[in-house]
């Protein structure tokens, strides 16, 4: 999940890379040091929706559901608040564990040593036996009772010991928003549409201007501008839908784990497994190659023993038209050779017999060379 980190109960060295060292000090709560910055960031949210739903909001209400809203949204900001303290507040940890001294220092694991921290049920670095379902938390450094998750917005881990705090927290925080959010539309709505409504408080009988518009009612009334007042609505409107998708999704995700009764960590666990295999069925796939080495094309000796193996292709069974045009064509030539003999020799002027059968005999060779090559192929 991705609001909640995860501390897996055995730990792997990973390939290639340094795992950071853990605390040598374990944690007691979500008070001990040092706090992380979501934490803060919790709380800071906390007190924002709170001043302006208290502050801003409600006094712009009707008198009749002014203290309806009071009454339901207070209810419900104290019971965030009041569970919020106990999750935070609760140590997590196993019972033989939270007896042992915090300010002792923790020992190093060592890898070389054992392969995980928890073996059999005993945790080699709190030196302890071990329930089933616990779990050796790195961020908190101890081991965890019905270990589900370590959450940063708690700074601390949420377990067997405070799971239903954790649980009523998510849920009232959910609902207190989803509130806020109703008045906020209805506000938005009012204001476009009938903004006498949102003036009602009698501290308005005394402001003739209608663009004056009041906060912090009753006790510190502060005189400010529509833009103001807009502004204020805008953001706080956006900081309770980005509360509502954040909150909303968790929630709904620990209701799906409670009908699978699973925690975090079994449904991370589960998830894990599922991956590994096709992970390794991917990689198998990347790394087949053919079993036959390819031969290099400039080695002579492969080259020649390729040539060797080859077969020779059988002549075809019927001359091609061009090689029976070429046969006819030196046939041909050699008539016409012949009719030329027959006129020198007849002619008046003598011609000596190398002058005139230096061609002949180079045109006979080439003709009966051409001619034995065709007749092969014939055969």
């Amino acid at each position: 999940m991705d609001l909640c980190s995860r501390s897996w109960r055995w730990v792997v060295p990973e390939a290639g890379g340094k795992q950071a060292s853990p605390p040598h000090l374990s944690r007691v709560n979500g008070w001990s040091r040092p706090l992380h910055s979501f934490q803060v960031v919790a709380w800071a949210t906390f007190l924002i929706l709170a001043v302006a739903n208290f502050g801003i909001f409600i006094p712009f209400l009707p008198h009749n559901w002014k203290y309806v809203a009071y009454g339901v949204t207070g209810g419900l900001f104290f019971l965030h608040f009041l569970v919020h303290l106990i999750t935070v507040s609760i140590d997590p940890a196993e019972a033989n564990v939270r007896l042992k001294n915090y300010s002792e220092p923790m020992p190093t694991f060592d890898q070389s040593k054992h392969t995980h921290v928890i073996q059999n049920q005993y945790c080699h670095l709190c030196e302890l036996t071990l329930s089933e379902k616990a779990k050796h938390c790195s961020a908190c450094n101890k081991c965890i009772s019905g270990f589900d998750h370590h959450c940063k917005w708690l700074n601390n881990c949420v377990g067997s010991r405070n799971y239903w705090y954790f649980f009523c927290s998510v849920a009232s925080a959910l609902a207190g928003v989803v509130c806020l959010t109703a008045i906020l539309l209805y506000i938005f709505i009012q204001f476009f549409i009938n903004p006498a409504e949102l003036r009602t408080h009698p501290y308005y009988k005394k402001i003739s201007n209608k663009n004056t518009w009041l906060l912090f009612l009753p006790l510190f009334p502060v005189k400010t501008k529509i833009p103001v007042v807009l502004g204020i609505g805008v953001l706080v409107l956006l900081l309770d839908v980005i509360s509502l998708l954040l909150l909303g999704h968790l929630l709904i995700f620990h209701l799906y784990l409670m009908a699978k009764k699973l925690s975090t960590f079994d449904y991370m666990t589960q998830r894990r497994h599922q991956k590994t295999p096709a992970r390794a069925l991917s990689e198998k796939k990347e790394l087949s190659f053919p079993i036959g080495s390819p031969q290099k094309a400039d080695d002579p000796s492969s080259s020649a023993l390729g040539e060797k193996h080859k077969e020779p292709q059988p002549p075809p069974r019927y001359p091609s038209l061009c090689s029976t045009t070429i046969m006819y064509s030196e046939n041909s030539l050699l008539l016409k050779m012949r009719d030329m003999e027959e006129n020198l020799s007849s002619s008046a002027e003598r011609v000596k017999p190398k002058e005139l059968l230096l061609p002949d005999l180079h045109s006979r060779q080439a003709c009966s060379t051409t001619t034995v090559s065709e007749n092969s192929w014939l055969k």
